[in-house]
């Protein structure tokens, strides 16, 4: 499994989000030149970080992206799933099932689906739990060896 580009594009949003002085939102134009990605892409990624929740859109002249709710409140998880979508890394297609139903002296390994897709939603159990119990403000205190964060203005920058 590899998450997409898009994720790091979601991860990096979200710091600069985190990092922003609270009360001015960050440019759109300003994500996209940080990003180094064209502003049709920025506003697809910052559309899914608002509408899964974990952003706010504020309008109008000085208007941008803001955090919609505390860093310490969004884990990894929520930014994997708000680009992403859930994700599942064995897709169940009956392959196996398919493959083996007709043959009466394997017909046993029909079962072998389930099994197979049983291991593998407790392995993204495990893999959801883990990214659930770090958060954007967990990743930005560790990178900053226990510092203080200092608040900028990603738009002046």
């Amino acid at each position: 499994m590899q998450l997409t580009k898009a994720f790091e594009q979601g991860v990096c949003v979200m710091a600069m989000l985190t990092t922003q002085m609270p009360s001015i939102p960050v440019a759109s134009a300003t994500i996209h030149q940080r990003l180094g990605t064209s502003p049709t892409y920025t506003q697809k990624i910052v559309r899914k970080l608002v509408v899964s929740g974990l952003a706010t859109s504020v309008s109008g002249q000085g208007g941008g992206f803001c955090l919609a709710r505390a860093s310490k409140d969004i884990s990894c998880l929520d930014v994997v799933e708000a680009i992403e979508g859930k994700v599942v890394t064995f897709p169940d297609s009956q392959l196996l099932h398919h493959t083996f139903a007709n043959s009466s002296r394997l017909v046993n390994l029909a079962t072998a689906n389930s099994i197979v897709y049983q291991a593998f939603a407790k392995a993204d159990d495990q893999w959801r739990n883990a990214l659930a119990n770090v958060s954007i403000a967990d990743i930005i205190h560790d990178s900053l060896h226990g510092e203080k964060l200092t608040f900028v203005n990603w738009n002046d920058l």
